[in-house]
């Protein structure tokens, strides 16, 4: 049988810090700049000639940078993604990650297994230091929108919004999702639901995204406050953070709320089947939970359940961008 699969797991613990490094080194930003050579490389970034060649090499072998003649230049992948200056930015999620790098080590996370206990931040509860830390949820919000940008484009293609008129983005962070469906659907206003620490930072990008006429911003509690009326309400990555029961919870709360004919967006990386057999990037992401909170990633029949079990009908799962997917109801 052949061994590959064992290496794979191996060899991807060096992929992520060598990415990683290249990242807080501004390796894809010289790129993008210089198309250097290696020597140029390693003497622009101030790198011994062994170690600018691993770390060259590795960015290439994974496909976040191409060789050619002789010189490094970023691959689209790179461009779309790994520059400050593209609206879709993943390198503050990177940074979150690095700063928290305690979080995914052997010992939290085996500590995390065993005992149930989340190891970011120190704490227990995260949520209740983004109640308080403005600097940790300004941290946190910023990194969510790096992994939200694209897959907002996404789910605002695959599901037809015309005939809304108002969405509520509940746990909403820096508000992407809400401003991607207010640009598709002209017709749709849009508010972010959050915390107080929160919705400063959401209303920076709304205000840089010129849409304070379509969306704004709410300061509230989805577990205490009631929420503002809408047709449509949409969750992207809260489920996760939480229980069954609260998940359950939350899909009561929704379908009390929503208008008659409104409907409920769940917007997750999905396990396969009630098993949860697979796709490794759902288990993979139950993983990052471990760390974060109480939650874990839940099968598309698990959300369809949660949400016909609060009143909801005609659910359905779509595909929606890369690992994404989003689960829908519709409230009689």
């Amino acid at each position: 049988m052949d061994d590959r699969p064992l290496w794979d797991v191996i060899f991807g613990i060096f992929g992520l810090p060598a990415l990683f490094i290249s990242h807080r080194l501004d390796l894809f930003r010289f790129v993008a700049d210089k198309n250097p050579t290696l020597g140029e490389l390693g003497e622009g970034l101030k790198l011994e000639r062994r170690g600018a060649q691993i770390l060259a090499s590795t960015a290439t072998a994974l496909g976040f940078l191409a060789l050619t003649e002789g010189r490094y230049r970023l691959t689209p992948l790179s461009q779309t993604y790994l520059l400050d200056s593209s609206p879709t930015y993943f390198g503050h999620y990177w940074d979150l990650l690095i700063d928290n790098h305690e979080v995914f080590s052997f010992a939290a996370l085996e500590t995390a297994i065993v005992s149930g206990v989340p190891q970011a931040y120190g704490v227990e509860d995260i949520y209740e230091t983004h109640r308080e830390d403005a600097e940790r949820t300004r941290a946190f919000t910023r990194a969510m929108h790096s992994v939200s940008v694209s897959a907002a484009f996404g789910w605002t293609r695959v599901l037809n919004l015309s005939t809304h008129r108002r969405m509520l983005d509940i746990g909403g962070g820096s508000g992407a999702h809400a401003l991607m469906a207010s640009r598709v659907a002209p017709q749709l206003r849009a508010t972010v639901f959050d915390l107080a620490t929160v919705c400063p930072v959401a209303e920076e990008f709304i205000a840089r995204a010129r849409l304070a006429d379509r969306v704004d911003t709410r300061k509230g509690d989805m577990w205490t406050d009631p929420f503002p009326p809408a047709d449509l309400h949409f969750y992207s990555h809260v489920f996760h953070g939480w229980s069954p029961e609260k998940c359950r919870f939350l899909s009561e709360k929704s379908f009390e709320s929503l208008e008659p004919g409104g409907r409920l967006i769940i917007h997750e990386f999905l396990y396969d089947d009630a098993g949860k057999s697979g796709p490794f990037p759902a288990a993979a992401t139950s993983m990052i939970m471990l760390g974060w909170g109480e939650g874990e990633q839940y099968s598309g029949p698990q959300i369809s359940g949660f949400l016909e079990d609060a009143g909801f009908r005609d659910i359905r799962i779509i595909p929606a961008f890369g690992y994404h997917s989003i689960v829908t109801g519709q409230k009689p």
